[in-house]
């Protein structure tokens, strides 16, 4: 039974240029979100996908309306997790990423950031990561691979760098960092369900291989604050680089560990 494991964000759909003030996010958004991942589940399904696991990976992780999802989707939403938003694809074949973003710092993008703007510079072995970076590597720890990618242009330049030989779709261009060039909706969504059916044809054959880091694995994280790093360097084996900047090295789950102690509690700390 071949399964597909969707990591869903919605920074890079279709339409979407600027944070909401409130979270979860505006009905508008969180319809256009939905829209994007039934398009890639359709796409699934129709490829010979059985099953389809969907994973909202956005703020407060609570965006997706799930009695809307095709197939009988399954849903995980709610933070503070522990392989960050990637849980349970160990029980999948191929992962597909929609609605992602370009990292931290990168240029002629929509919204670049890496998981929240507390951080300003994330590596892993020398790597800049980003937050699609990061669920390959994960995924490509149990052995299961990225098939297809949608979002951006920024963001598929940077994905197709790292990973080659995806199914990628471009819904919008950057004009600036909270303007964007979007293309019409249903026009995406078709091209998503194209893209997901042919990834996951490719991903039955085998087409796809997981992205794996050499270990140990060295993380470096620069953040906004220094008392950041503090806390940071309270973590055994966490070393400090700077004012800003720490580092450990250690297997990935361990890794992964330091990062979702930052993003999912230490960040959320009043300072």
């Amino acid at each position: 039974m071949f399964k597909v494991f969707i990591a869903a964000d919605i920074e890079g759909t279709c339409g979407y240029v600027n944070w909401a003030e409130n979270q979860p996010e505006d009905a508008l958004h969180r319809e256009e979100m939905t829209a994007e991942v039934n398009a890639a589940i359709g796409g699934a399904l129709a490829g010979g996908a059985a099953d389809v696991v969907v994973s909202d990976i956005h703020m407060q992780k609570q965006n997706i309306y799930h009695g809307r999802l095709l197939g009988n989707a399954s849903l995980i939403s709610g933070t503070k997790r522990r392989w960050m938003w990637m849980d349970t694809v160990q029980a999948c074949d191929l992962v597909f990423l929609i609605g992602f973003h370009a990292r931290c710092g990168s240029a002629r993008a929509v919204l670049p950031h890496t998981m929240n703007m507390l951080i300003t510079g994330l590596q892993l072995n020398g790597v800049d990561a980003s937050e699609a970076f990061i669920s390959a590597v994960c995924a490509g720890h149990f052995g299961v691979p990225v098939g297809m990618a949608a979002g951006d242009r920024a963001f598929i330049d940077e994905i197709k760098s790292d990973l080659a030989g995806l199914e990628t779709v471009v819904v919008k261009e950057a004009i600036g960092n909270c303007a964007a060039l979007n293309f019409h909706p249903e026009i995406t969504r078709l091209k998503i369900t194209e893209a997901a059916e042919n990834a996951t044809r490719r991903g039955i054959k085998g087409e796809f291989k997981p992205f794996c880091l050499r270990e140990p694995v060295e993380l470096r994280l620069e953040v906004t604050w220094p008392g950041y790093a503090d806390a940071l360097s309270l973590i055994p084996g966490v070393h400090r680089s700077g004012g800003r900047e720490v580092y450990y090295t250690g297997a990935l789950p361990e890794v992964i560990s330091v990062i979702s102690l930052f993003v999912n509690w230490i960040s959320k700390a009043q300072t």
